[in-house]
């Protein structure tokens, strides 16, 4: 994929990210100012309910700033906290403990990595710990391990430039290739036996 198509498709996903968060982060802002006021009710149902927004609200965040508009440098500790739209919900643990702990993940690359992230936690159906490991400057290691742990069948096809199939569930590999193509980061699939590979996130030039 060229980098103008990828930009323009990246574009796209942008404007309709940013409506999404916008329609939802108002509603979900509301319900959990709602739940505040009921917060002495310790009944099973408003804990629910409170795990609930909390859950959506932490989505909210993970997708504004994997594909809403303005992007920033990302640090561990904002990274780790977006980390949370992911596993909140999920048997699922991320550990970010190999990552360079003093050195700003540039913007194309935060993107590239928090949807690289997506894909290897949708790759643990049965929950596991995800493996986050490198500098961003010489590349970022992303593995999945648990039961039943494996990178999407079309993952290989796709990084060696097959167009991709959009499906609402299937939407995060085609959105990582475009993210990757966009922010200038090569991404690679290191194949290990049985075990799923090392997804490797390298910055281009």
């Amino acid at each position: 994929m060229g980098e103008t198509g990828a930009s323009a498709q990246v574009a796209l996903a942008q404007a309709v990210c940013t409506r999404l968060c916008h329609d939802l982060g108002g509603p979900t802002g509301a319900l959990a100012g709602a739940l505040e006021l009921l917060d002495g009710a310790a009944d099973e149902a408003g804990e629910v309910a409170r795990d609930a927004v909390r859950i959506i609200d932490r989505r909210l965040r993970f997708w504004r700033a994997a594909v809403g508009g303005t992007a920033a440098d990302l640090d561990v500790p904002a990274l780790a906290q977006l980390a949370e739209g992911l596993t909140l919900g999920r048997k699922a643990v991320m550990n970010l403990a190999g990552l360079a702990p003093d050195a700003p993940i540039p913007p194309g690359m935060a993107q590239t990595l928090l949807m690289a992230m997506l894909v290897g936690v949708e790759a643990m159906p049965r929950g596991g710990t995800l493996h986050v490991a490198g500098h961003p400057a010489e590349g970022i290691g992303v593995r999945p391990e648990g039961p039943g742990a494996a990178w999407p069948a079309g993952l290989p096809s796709l990084l060696a430039g097959e167009k991709p199939v959009l499906t609402p569930r299937g939407i995060a590999l085609p959105l990582l290739v475009a993210l990757a193509a966009a922010g200038q980061v090569r991404v690679d699939l290191a194949l290990s036996g049985a075990a799923p590979g090392l997804l490797v996130l390298t910055p281009r030039g």
